[in-house]
């Protein structure tokens, strides 16, 4: 009786056991997203402190959720996946601030196709009349990733067709690359550009400001780029406007999945997870219109796990 009994104990522990560890999510992906990631599972975790979630830096085997910050190839994306939109956040070209031609930008802008010029065509003849004062050096990223992606796809081109340096490593050393180099000119996520706590740029760099209605001069309500908050707030209010390359992040789940943490932390994600969006650098949903998934049918007054 007691072998039984001990036999049925140990058969209820593994089954649990099983159980938590299909409950898990861990998440790995594109890595500019990593600092909201982290602060999203930091709070989610006061609510739910035995939740078993975890960032990972390498994917491996156990990863349940892909992060992605552009909108995947249909090779990436098959049956078995859902597309799950948790996040967007805009690219802005950037520069050291001794640049040339950031300094003359600064305050009347540059126009997209000057800047489609500088990125895909290095035609500095056509952006300045004296040849001498002419020079920038642009660097891309030395692989396709979701910053290279996104940027090209604002001017309906390719990563591929990016002129310039190629960088390897992360979108942060793009920064240390125009860091170095005077004439620098890259892209990169506002989250990157700009010092969280005074919310303006970086010191050291000039944000190239995009003139949005091509005028040739920054407007009032154009005079957005010195404060990070001033941006986030016109992209937000201007959820379709296309003057400014923006895209959304993804979670690549499995699809059907009965993971019940996974649903619980996604539809967390979507609604109290936003909150934490523009600290950082990203732009909160406002109304998703295109998620694919059931997430949003978890009801938020789900008990926490005690």
């Amino acid at each position: 009786m007691k072998t039984r009994f001990l036999t049925f104990s140990l058969l209820l522990l593994a089954l649990g056991t099983f159980a938590q560890q299909s409950s898990h999510v861990y998440l790995s992906g594109t890595r500019f997203t990593y600092p909201l990631i982290e602060k999203w599972i930091a709070e989610y975790s006061k609510t739910y402190p035995n939740a078993n979630i975890r960032l990972l830096t390498k994917t491996n085997d156990s990863v349940n959720v892909t992060i992605i910050a552009h909108y995947p190839e249909k090779s990436i994306l098959d049956e078995n996946k859902d597309l799950v939109t948790v996040s967007r956040f805009a690219l802005l070209p950037v520069a050291s601030e001794k640049n040339l031609l950031a300094q003359k930008t600064l305050k009347k802008g540059i126009k997209k196709e000057d800047l489609q010029k500088v990125f895909f065509e290095d035609a500095e003849d056509d952006l300045e009349q004296d040849k001498s004062q002419a020079h920038f050096q642009v660097y891309t990223r030395a692989s396709k990733v979701c910053s290279s992606i996104t940027f090209a796809k604002y001017f309906g081109n390719d990563a591929d067709n990016i002129v310039g340096k190629g960088i390897s490593g992360d979108d942060k050393h793009l920064l240390d690359a125009i860091r170095r180099d005077s004439l620098g000119i890259t892209y990169n996520n506002l989250g990157f550009i700009y010092d969280l706590q005074t919310r303006s740029p970086l010191k050291g760099f000039s944000v190239i400001p995009i003139d949005l209605n091509s005028n040739g001069k920054l407007d009032k309500d154009e005079q957005i780029y010195e404060n990070l908050d001033l941006l986030v707030s016109y992209l937000e209010k201007n959820p379709s406007a296309k003057s400014i390359p923006t895209e959304k992040v993804f979670f690549i789940t499995p699809k059907n999945s009965n993971n019940q943490e996974l649903k619980r932390f996604t539809a967390w994600v979507q609604r109290e997870g936003q909150a934490f969006s523009n600290k950082l650098g990203f732009i909160s949903l406002g109304e998703v219109s295109d998620n694919k998934s059931a997430y949003l049918n978890i009801k938020s007054s789900s008990e926490p796990n005690k």
